[in-house]
């Protein structure tokens, strides 16, 4: 039962952290007025990506004496996103309630990228007519959420191949071997 208490306490922790980072960069992109640029997007990824390895290496260093399966470091990093995302979502309804225009850039952004990618005007405008059903605060707030979350087990699927570490089966050998040696 402990180890479920440092499993949640960690993982919010952690959360809160790589929350706080990730806010901070957004707000940092809100200021400079590249909230829309998707290439600026792309590096809360290899943030996120960081602070997941960041979190599930102290987790096993620190609470788990330095072993960790792989599901466990899964989950840990999936916990770690949950609690950031929702850190984030507050922020987005935040920043969405504050800044009306801000939907309706990411609306002119939405309809600029279909147009790159070959969609007619009728299309565009059919597509947009149902996006805009769903650019509300609470909808994007709760979408960038569920987004953290499979963004983080994603992440996680593949750092967790990198952070898993085994107990040794003879560790009681190899620690009289070291004190063999010391002798």
């Amino acid at each position: 039962m402990e180890q479920k208490s440092t499993f949640w306490k960690s993982a919010m922790i952690y959360g809160l952290y790589l929350g706080i980072v990730a806010v901070l960069y957004s707000v940092i992109l809100y200021v400079t007025g590249q909230n829309t640029d998707k290439a600026l997007g792309y590096i809360s990824f290899a943030v996120y990506t960081a602070g997941i390895v960041l979190a599930q290496i102290a987790y096993r260093n620190r609470e788990l004496n330095g072993a960790i399966s792989y599901g466990r470091a899964l989950g840990f990093g999936v916990a770690v996103m949950l609690c950031t995302g929702v850190i984030t979502s507050l922020y987005n309804i935040i920043i969405f309630n504050l800044d009306a225009g801000l939907i309706d850039q990411i609306k002119a952004a939405t309809e600029e990228q279909y147009l790159k990618s070959g969609m007619s005007e009728d299309q565009v405008e059919a597509a947009m007519s149902m996006a805009s059903k769903m650019m509300t605060p609470g909808f994007l707030s709760i979408s960038s959420l569920f987004g953290a979350v499979f963004g983080g087990t994603i992440i996680s699927l593949i750092t967790s191949i990198f952070v898993k570490k085994q107990v040794s089966e003879d560790a009681f050998d190899e620690a009289m071997e070291e004190v063999k040696t010391e002798e």
